[in-house]
Order: C-alpha cells, then structure tokens, then sequence
C-alpha cells in the first residue's frame, strides 16, 4: 500500500465451502448433493478488511493460516484490495481454517467451522504488529479467533492510543466485564442475546438489551445490528438508531462484516460515531443487493453515490 495503514484488523481466515442437499445426513448416513461452491470468501477477519480497504481507509490484516491454497487464496485476495500483509503470520504445522456449510432445499444451513491456524495467533504476534504500525488509528478484532486474544489486542491498542472496535460474533460464554477494553462494542442480536444470557425465544425489547450491555460491560458505545431493521446504539448521550434505505435483497452474507468495516472507515474519515454507523447501514444495504460476500463488498465511491439517491449524506 502506498498510505500507512490506519486501521488494523485483528482476526481470521475461514473461507466457507458450500454444498446443496436435500436434506442434512443423519449420523452415520451419507447424501448425495449438488453445486458444490468453493465461494470467494474470508473469515470475519479477512472480510472486514478487504471490505475497509475497499471503502478507502488504508488497512492492515492481522492473522494466522497455514502453509497451503487456502492461506495463499486468502493473502492474494488481501493483496488484490490493497491490504497490508506484513503482520498474516503462517503457521508450519496447522493447516488454515475452513467452514463447510451445508444448504437444504429452504435454504437453511447447517455448518461446520474447523478454526485451524486461525487458533495459533498469540498475544505476542498482535504487540509485534500494533508495535510495527505507529500510525494505525482504529483496531477491529472479532472473535473468530481466541477470544482471549482478540481481547487482548482491544486492550493493547487503546494502551497506544488506539480507538477499539470489538465485534463478538461469534459469541461466546465470556464475563462481560472483559468486553470492557471495547471502545465500541458490535453485536447482533443474537450475539447480544447471547452475552446478556437471554434465550433465543425469550421476548425482550432490544432497547432495554443494548443499554443493559453498554452498562454491564462497561464498553464505551454498543451497537446491536437487527438485520433490515438497521442498528440500536447506546452511548453517554443516550440510545439511538439508525435505519437502512429499503433494497431488494439477494444475499445476505458478509453484511454485518461490511457494517463493522464501514463504521471504521467511517470514523477514520472524520465522522462521529452515529453517522459513521449510519454510513455502515448504507453500505451494509448496498452488500446485500449483491451475490456472494468479497465479490459485493462496495467501494467509497459507490457507497457515496447509493446514499445520495436516498439522501444528502456521505462519508467525508
């Protein structure tokens, strides 16, 4: 890259492999199924930086794969976006992580992640990277890998200054007193569920879930995504939303990891929290008119001219 990267994404690579049946095999069965699908896809990691890249904000990648197609797969279509690799660590022994999801004829899926080299990176390779990147701004981690680390990372970067993006997904039993280190905290609903210990089923109004977890955990600001139904945000000033434009949906993969880029991206150039959220909503919503996730993740320029046929608003 030209620009020194000023967003660093700490996270992984799991690119899925898909595969249509008619039913999901019980134990011990085998089915026959179809359109097998080797998707142009990262891990949340490797998808919110090709996406934060995309967007324009000169971006570094901080992660573990192996020594084989998939990790190299992965490096080339960093690279493609203009992401910084100095910091993709490969592990000697571990092959890369993969998902395998398997789609029935209602298009539900039933998956299967094998996390491989993305469990090796370690706090020690995250310190090496925030230490060798003195002008990254904004740190993103997820939870596809350890989350311990991904925590770790949180803390060490607002140590150097940096703003923290935590996005816990997939979620995990954790205190939430450790979600602390999050400047701004991403969960969808679910997620947010998840960590409040509410059950799935179990009514509750989202704008008591996300003033409850900006209290409990203690992070700064806490965004819920809701799907269509946009963002709910919590911070000193209060709670507050954030609708997206209605679009004809395709799919809607990769989306949330588009919003978490975008909402980066869009602190990074200038915004307060509440219009770079409403900034991701867009670019969210323009994802989603797109099959597939790296191959409909959009560009600044095309974001700016999809938000101007709703409204007069763009990212600086």
């Amino acid at each position: 890259m030209n620009l020194s990267p000023q967003i660093v994404v700490v996270g992984s690579h799991i690119p899925g492999m898909f595969v249509r049946v008619k039913r999901a095999p019980l134990a011990g069965e085998t089915v026959i199924g179809w359109d097998f699908c080797e998707a142009i896809d990262g891990g949340k990691g490797s998808n919110q930086a090709i996406a934060a890249s995309k967007l324009g904000a000169p971006t570094a990648f901080v992660g573990c794969v192996g020594r084989d197609r998939i990790g190299d797969e992965g490096a080339r279509w960093m690279e493609d976006a203009g992401v910084d690799l100095r910091y993709l660590y490969r592990s000697e022994t571990t092959s890369s992580g993969v998902g395998f999801i398997i789609l029935n004829e209602d298009n539900i899926p039933a998956m299967v992640s094998s996390m491989g080299a993305n469990q090796e990176l370690s706090d020690a390779q995250v310190d090496q990277a925030l230490a060798g990147l003195p002008e990254a701004r904004i740190l993103l981690t997820q939870f596809e890998i350890r989350p311990e680390v991904a925590m770790h990372a949180a803390r060490a970067a607002r140590q150097r200054g940096l703003l923290a993006i935590v996005n816990p997904a997939p979620a995990v039993e954790t205190s939430l007193t450790d979600l602390a280190a999050a400047d701004i905290l991403v969960p969808n609903e679910t997620e947010a569920r998840l960590l409040l210990g509410y059950g799935i089923q179990e009514a509750v109004d989202p704008y008591k879930m996300v003033a409850q977890l900006r209290q409990l955990s203690g992070a700064g600001c806490v965004i819920i995504t809701l799907g269509e139904d946009g963002v709910l945000g919590a911070d000193s000033s209060g709670t507050w939303e954030t609708r997206p434009p209605g679009v004809e949906v395709v799919d809607t993969s990769g989306a949330g990891d588009v919003f978490c880029a975008a909402l980066a991206a869009g602190i990074l150039n200038g915004l307060d929290t509440r219009q770079a959220a409403k900034w991701g909503c867009y670019a969210a919503a323009l994802s989603v008119t797109r099959p597939g996730t790296i191959p409909a993740f959009p560009d600044k320029e095309e974001v700016g001219k999809f938000t101007r046929i709703f409204e007069p608003f763009s990212a600086k």
